[in-house]
């Protein structure tokens, strides 16, 4: 069988959105049951979507990846995470194994044209995809358990999330949350980006859309007049929620963080691809307030540019920036996430430092 890019994607997308089935009806159903193999099929599945450029050309080496979650399944088919003890675990070991062996099968014999991609992704790339997809294997972990066995195993997990991503990583490097750590962000930019069904809402009103070009909510000066700044929307939908987690004291109800992660879920697949993010996704909006004081950010260097567009917003940057339209710093809505720096063919155009000929540039124009 030739395997097309398109192809590739589809065989990965359908394992992942029958794995997400599978652990659904495990957690809410009352089967009260996962099997600890579909956690690295969620591993797994998000790691080769997120590399598919770099795997298209090379089928076989994607399909023995495929061996990790099939060897986890049968070394921990009689260790579920279960409420009682059922005969539910060999039959859902067998599924999962199954849910493994059909990739591997299907990519170890698949052939393909395409060409390994000359260009390799940078580190930093590689090691964000590593961390999100460590993470998300965590989150659903943690939920499982806390579902099944009724135990608050996640509030560890949410405790280091709060204070790492409300009182240390925003005021270091911005807005890393959205593009690093949240479960949310893994399912959009592995999933959500490769769905192309018709989404309910297939496109926002231009008012709101709007706001992530003008200035709506200007309050960092200079640096951000330019930029996507922080939408009002985000805000509309953080406080409500601020109030409601304070005034009733939701975070020890069990299924208060399950809901509230998973109604994002849900509603990611409602917009097109990252607008749940920019427009409405409470959980970010104060790490982005705080971002614009941030340590560290993305620069870029208007005088290495060399005007390629490979950058365009709509097509590289989640969050719709504009790159070649700023002064210097990426905008407080920067994630972090490298894919500018990524498609750049240019050396020097975006990095952590200034240039000796950006910081004369600056001094040129009084800044």
């Amino acid at each position: 069988m030739n395997i097309t890019k398109q192809r590739y994607i589809a065989i990965h997308k359908y394992s992942l959105l029958l794995a997400i089935i599978v652990y659904l009806v495990g957690i809410f159903s009352p089967l009260k049951t996962v099997q600890p193999g579909l956690i690295f099929v969620f591993g797994v599945g998000f790691f080769n979507l997120f590399h598919h450029r770099y795997f298209i050309g090379r089928l076989k080496l994607a399909a023995h990846i495929w061996l990790i979650p099939l060897l986890m399944s049968g070394l921990t088919y009689s260790l579920p995470i279960q409420a009682a003890k059922g005969s539910y675990s060999v039959a859902l070991s067998l599924l999962v194994m199954l849910q493994s062996a059909l990739p591997f099968v299907l990519l170890i014999s698949g052939r393909t044209k395409n060409l390994p991609s000359r260009k390799s992704r940078l580190r930093i790339v590689n090691a964000r995809i590593i961390v999100q997809c460590l993470l998300f294997m965590v989150y659903i972990t943690v939920t499982a358990v806390a579902m099944i066995l009724g135990k608050r195993a996640d509030f560890a997990y949410w405790a280091a999330f709060h204070i790492s991503t409300t009182a240390i990583l925003p005021f270091l490097f911005g807005r890393v949350l959205c593009s690093w750590i949240c479960p949310n962000a893994t399912l959009q930019d592995g999933l959500i980006k490769h769905l192309d069904y018709r989404r309910p809402i297939p496109s926002l009103p231009q008012a709101i859309e709007e706001q992530s070009r003008s200035s709506a909510m200007n309050i960092s000066g200079e640096i951000d007049k330019a930029a996507p700044l922080m939408p009002a929307t985000l805000l509309f939908c953080w406080f409500p929620m601020f109030f409601a987690e304070t005034v009733f004291d939701l975070t020890p109800v069990i299924w208060y963080p399950v809901v509230f992660m998973f109604g994002l879920f849900v509603l990611s697949f409602v917009f097109p691809w990252r607008k749940m993010c920019t427009h409405f996704c409470w959980l970010s909006s104060y790490r982005g307030l705080a971002a614009h004081g941030s340590l560290w950010r993305l620069r870029y260097d208007k005088s290495q540019c060399k005007n390629c567009k490979r950058c365009l917003a709509e097509k590289k940057c989640p969050f719709f920036i504009d790159i070649r339209n700023q002064e210097n710093e990426m905008p407080a809505t920067c994630s972090v996430c490298f894919s500018c720096k990524e498609s750049c063919v240019g050396e020097g155009v975006l990095t952590f430092r200034r240039s000796k000929s950006e910081k004369q540039r600056l001094k040129s124009l009084g800044r």
